[in-house]
């Protein structure tokens, strides 16, 4: 065995821990003497690289768990002297290792140089995630839409043949994760391992969710499964104990994952590669999901992504971690799988005082990028009007042409595009895509008026995302009115027991039909003068967003 990977010590007594007397904010800030570079996971081995000058004495490198917060003594149990040759080093050490008797896959670890102090152990460097994923099938084509129309919130069997008929490019589907495994062997499950440890997978509601997939496969549709884990604090399903986070307070719908304690995070980790594995086989045999988006709205994670009361920095904390463990799973089976981003339209203002504001979340993300290695992240933003019960989203007036401005809607989408194409915003050079991923325009009721102020909004938006290029795809939420949706009639159909008319068309179910279609302009002219426009140019904004 080489100097490079002799295993060292485990230090699982350490005095101080790994990032002692720092706390989150200064580790992110802190500008180390040393650098981890490069991590790449190959198939059966771990690269690193890195740079280190003016150090004397041993450096080591700590293979950091991803659910081992910042700061935390665990992160230095496992070390590995590195020997730097003028200035820089490459090592390489196997991909799997023993972590509580289990075999332990590296590839959800990060990668520290430390210095041992005394009893202690001192940090020279940030952590970094791996940069490149080892994947199994690296030409497996990415999804390319026709055009930027989807639709939210759909699932196969409800309305045959309405992806056909609207022309749609694009869906997207809840997941409930927890709903997919068991911690015991059932009648209907099949047994799995992931990190050494054996679950058990439920046939049924995988074949459920086949059955939506494989429906949208048949169509040509882009798929984004919305990730979702019920809240512990409200449900006593043994998977949702051990894999929602347990400061979930009750008040949320949802919770945040556990992604910070090693059974948790196991479980968490369990589930999503069981369904990136699946849905990314090259012969499609049970269907496609060619993204993910990470939970729902987290700006407002007090109501959809709940880990109790937390500060923005603590909650981006978690979420990255989850978003990081998706990226990393995903990319083993689809090259050009995505983690997303989910945010509301409130920006540069929170919208509830126990909510963070999607414009703080996004630069946070962008702070912990930097400190541990960028990755392809994507947005999914739900730009509803101002007020989600006005369809006229012209007249909203807390949202102005500024990276300022309080919220994003249809009205100011410019303000979105620009703050995407900012440097700091790129990865790699290349604008991230952007998903609209759940939006609409409501119908107070179904008079004239109102279906005309409704399907004003939507030719609109479609005017607006048109002329945007960083936004690739509008999923229209919600494709049915729901009766069970605070009072909003939101969709492009009625009610499905509205009296005399059940899932009746709405003028913009004929106006979204038209969209991206030789029609378009025609369908789209009579909604100029309900916004009080002549042409489409008038409501494009041309000047700077600053």
């Amino acid at each position: 065995m080489t100097a490079f990977s002799r295993l060292v010590l485990v230090f699982g007594c350490l005095v101080s821990s790994l990032l002692a007397g720092e706390n989150l904010e200064q580790y992110l800030s802190r500008d180390f003497p040393a650098q981890v570079t490069r991590v790449e996971v190959l198939g059966d081995k771990v690269r690193v690289e890195g740079k280190v000058s003016g150090q004397d004495g041993e450096i080591f490198l700590a293979d950091i768990p991803i659910d081992v917060p910042q700061g935390d003594a665990r992160g230095g149990q496992t070390l590995v002297g590195v020997k730097p040759e003028g200035g820089t080093f490459t090592i390489e050490l196997p991909r799997k290792r023993d972590r509580d008797g289990l075999a332990y896959d590296r590839l959800v670890s990060r990668w520290q140089l430390v210095k041992k102090a005394g009893e202690s152990v001192e940090p020279i460097s940030h952590a970094r995630y791996a940069d490149e994923v080892a994947c199994r099938t690296p030409d497996l084509p990415p999804a390319k839409p026709k055009t930027k129309k989807g639709l939210g919130g759909w699932n196969a069997g409800r309305i045959p043949g309405e992806l056909e008929e609207l022309g749609i490019s694009s869906v997207t589907v809840n997941v409930m994760v927890h709903s997919l495994v068991s911690l015991a062997a059932e009648p209907d499950t099949v047994p799995f391992q992931w990190q050494g440890r054996t679950y058990h997978a439920r046939e049924k509601s995988l074949a459920e969710l086949d059955t939506t997939f494989l429906e949208a496969r048949k169509s040509g549709v882009m798929v984004s499964a919305i990730l979702l884990v019920a809240n512990p604090a409200k449900d006593a399903n043994p998977v949702v104990k051990i894999i929602g986070h347990p400061d979930a307070h009750p008040e949320g719908i949802f919770s945040m994952p556990n992604v910070t304690s090693p059974d948790g995070l196991a479980l968490y980790g369990a589930i999503l590669n069981l369904m990136a594995e699946r849905w990314s086989r090259p012969d499609g045999k049970h269907g496609r999901v060619h993204h993910w988006i990470m939970h729902n709205e987290v700006d407002a994670g007090w109501v959809w992504t709940n880990a109790g009361e937390k500060s923005a920095l603590d909650f981006m904390d978690l979420y990255q971690r989850s978003m990081r463990l998706m990226d990393l799973i995903a990319r083993q089976y689809d090259p050009g799988s995505r983690a997303f981003i989910s945010l509301t339209h409130h920006w540069a203002e929170k919208g509830e005082p126990k909510w963070y504001g999607s414009k703080q979340l996004l630069e946070l993300l962008v702070k912990f990028t930097r400190a541990e290695g960028d990755f392809p992240w994507a947005l999914a933003y739900h730009p509803y009007p101002q007020d989600l019960f006005k369809p006229r989203t012209w007249e909203d007036e807390q949202a102005t042409f500024s990276f300022a401005t309080a919220k994003i809607t249809p009205k100011n989408l410019e303000v979105l595009d620009a703050w995407m194409k900012q440097p700091a915003m790129l990865h790699r050079g290349k604008v991230r895509p952007v998903h609209c991923s759940e939006n609409g325009f409501n119908s107070k009721d179904y008079s004239e008026k109102e279906l005309s102020d409704q399907a004003a909004g939507m030719a609109l938006a479609w005017k607006k995302i048109q002329a945007l290029s960083s936004i690739e795809a509008w999923q229209y939420h919600n494709w049915i009115d729901n009766r069970h949706e605070g009072g909003l009639r939101i969709g492009l159909r009625k009610f499905p027991d509205e009296p005399g008319d059940p899932h009746g068309k709405k003028p913009i179910w004929h106006l979204y039909r038209a969209l991206a279609a030789p029609e378009e302009d025609k369908a789209s002219a009579p909604y100029l003068p309900v916004i009080g426009i002549s042409t489409w140019e008038e409501a494009m904004h041309r000047e700077p967003v600053r």
